[in-house]
């Protein structure tokens, strides 16, 4: 089965990795990016001298946005953010800059976003970004804390990082705060709603991101550039089909994203878990009860664009062996519940493997339970509890994988 069957529409992809704390640089990445910096005069060792250099096309924030979010090991560039590139370049700089950061091979990739002119906003105030990299500090402390703990199975309140969130920009999201908002801080709002929400889908930051947004219109701000596909990432991470569908409609430049229907069989009074099965053919999302949690299940969740989600999918396609004790586990295979429908992975995979069925959740909410910080990942469950978890996929993926079979049917 080809693996270049798991790509997800650049949109998605692009975002997840904007918002979801990552940077564009992944394991598996190719090489290029990664001999950057090796040499004394490479990049690192310039942009810290402050010699001229193709970042200097940026607005002063745009430069320092996109250092912030440049990751080095030593001297090596190991990854990027993409926000101030596409926001703030023409096609010429960001060839520029890409080259400077030996990184070329991401134009075709980052040129498709270069939608209307550039993106210069004034600069925004000092408090306004300083609150930002507040918000962002905390939440990678925050990312980390929980990747360490073990997953809970009742959630108390909000995450922290939404009461962090609320605390730094809640006064300036009122409906009055924002009309008076100078422009280059709507920019850092909308990023600061966009960071709190990922993950949290169904928390009050998609009416902040909505709000700002339509500041940004009302404005005659050109949202083209990289706000309109934040907007809609978020939407349907949120699985606001509906309203995602009549924002992309609006858009010519989102055109090509088919929202998919949803037939509801269960209704809003169901309790307990559920998933949407995906009819590509229909692009239809039906969804679906699972059974009753009782016993042993294992959990697994995977995303698209990731590579290690592809080297575990690859290795259950291949193992015949596997799949069957997989299927004697009573496998779930998800997507990411605080992620959008990841439509393209979930047709490609069950297209090749119709006996084990890949699904999404039926909304972040329901899944609780399981907290996903990263991926692919595998849950034991227990009764609907979590009580044994593993997540990566090294080299000895398929044993620790084999460990958790073997705990299930214990």
């Amino acid at each position: 089965m080809p693996k270049q069957k798991y790509r997800l529409d650049v949109l998605l992809f692009c975002l997840c990795c904007e918002f979801g704390g990552c940077t564009w640089a992944r394991p598996g990445t190719p090489p290029s990016i990664a001999s950057a910096a090796s040499a004394p005069e490479g990049p690192r060792t310039l942009l810290a001298a402050g010699n001229p250099t193709p970042f200097d096309a940026l607005t002063p924030y745009g430069r320092r946005d996109a250092l912030r979010q440049m990751a080095w090991r030593e001297n090596v560039l190991v990854g990027f953010g993409k926000a101030a590139f596409v926001r703030e370049l023409d096609h010429a700089q960001l060839a520029n800059v890409l080259r400077f950061l030996d990184a070329e091979n991401y134009l075709p990739l980052l040129e498709k976003d270069l939608i209307g002119p550039p993106l210069r906003l004034p600069a925004p105030s000092a408090q306004v970004e300083q609150d930002l990299l507040t918000l962002q500090q905390f939440g990678e402390e925050d990312d980390r804390r929980r990747a360490d703990a073990a997953a809970s199975t009742t959630a108390i309140g909000a995450p922290a990082v939404l009461q962090r969130y609320q605390a730094l920009f809640g006064k300036r999201l009122s409906p009055a705060a924002l009309v008076g908002q100078q422009s280059g801080d709507l920019l850092i709002l909308f990023d600061a709603a966009a960071r709190a929400g990922n993950g949290n889908p169904d928390s009050r930051t998609l009416d902040d991101m909505l709000a700002v947004h339509h500041e940004f219109t009302a404005r005659g701000i050109d949202t083209r550039r990289t706000l309109d596909a934040s907007m809609l990432y978020a939407m349907l991470a949120a699985r606001r089909f509906e309203g995602a569908r009549a924002f992309a409609a609006t858009r010519p430049h989102l055109a090509n994203i088919a929202v998919p229907q949803v037939e509801d069989p269960l209704g809003p009074g169901f309790k307990g878990r559920s998933v949407f099965a995906y009819d590509a053919p229909r692009n239809t999302l039906r969804r679906q009860a699972l059974p009753a949690e009782s016993g042993a299940k294992l959990v697994m969740v995977v995303g698209a664009g990731c590579h290690n989600s592809d080297n575990a999918l690859q290795a259950i396609h291949e193992d015949a062996a596997l799949q069957a004790r997989l299927q004697g586990v009573k496998l779930v295979l998800i997507t990411a519940p605080a992620a959008p429908v990841e439509t393209r992975l979930i047709a490609a995979w069950n297209a090749a493997n119709p006996a084990m069925p890949m699904r999404a959740p039926y909304s972040a909410q329901e899944w609780q339970a399981i907290q996903v910080t990263g991926i692919p990942a595998f849950y034991l469950l227990r009764n609907g509890k979590v009580v044994r978890q593993h997540a990566g996929w090294p080299a000895e993926g398929k044993a620790a994988l084999s460990g958790l079979i073997d705990a299930a049917a214990k």
